[in-house]
């Protein structure tokens, strides 16, 4: 192990790099990138087909013993962050200025986003959730509708539930009124007649 930023302890890593420097660019002439990158195979060449200083050995014929796989053979490093994220009260995930939606379920817990190459993935627990091509621009919001998709007839059984269990805020008390025979009224009507 050796401390970050510190070349003096990485002798053989860094001696190489120096080499380099020294050997190759010191007083080089370059007139394009592709000019000097061709320079640098010549000059690969020349070293690699020499004796090496500390094994006597010349490196291609060293390399030839090695038996080591072709690069073109191995599979590309694949690079993937994680970052721990909230989902929104709406089923919503956030990146890069976008909403992304997830299964409405999961809405306000942690998750996990993993993100490699252009793919995200969204994970709560050890489950996948859903995954997504992340896009381009800001303040885009994708959408799938399975997301959503048994959401509107939840909502209503939870609100039939609710009406059903609850009591109102208040009711209105119904008016006082006195009932009487149809025959008190004909006597104040013969009143009025005469």
């Amino acid at each position: 192990m050796c401390k970050p930023y510190c070349p003096q302890t990485k002798g053989k890593v860094e001696n190489s790099i120096g080499y380099v420097k020294r050997d190759f660019l010191l007083g080089g002439t370059f007139t394009s990138l592709d000019d000097m990158n061709h320079q640098l195979l010549q000059w690969l060449n020349r070293v690699n087909a020499t004796p090496h200083g500390t094994t006597n050995e010349i490196p291609f014929d060293r390399l030839q013993q090695e038996n080591l796989k072709s690069i073109a053979a191995i599979p590309p490093y694949r690079l993937r962050r994680e970052v721990h994220r909230k989902i929104s009260r709406e089923a919503y995930i956030s990146y890069r200025g976008n909403r992304y939606s997830v299964p409405y379920r999961y809405a306000g817990r942690e998750a996990v986003r993993d993100l490699h190459d252009d793919q995200m993935t969204v994970r709560v627990g050890t489950g996948v959730i859903c995954s997504h091509t992340i896009v381009s621009g800001h303040a885009r919001v994708i959408r799938e509708k399975k997301h959503f998709s048994s959401l509107l007839g939840e909502a209503m059984r939870c609100n039939s539930y609710a009406r059903k269990a609850s009591r109102p805020l208040f009711t209105m008390a119904p008016p006082q009124v006195e009932h009487r025979l149809l025959s008190v009224y004909d006597t104040f009507a013969d009143e009025v007649r005469t």
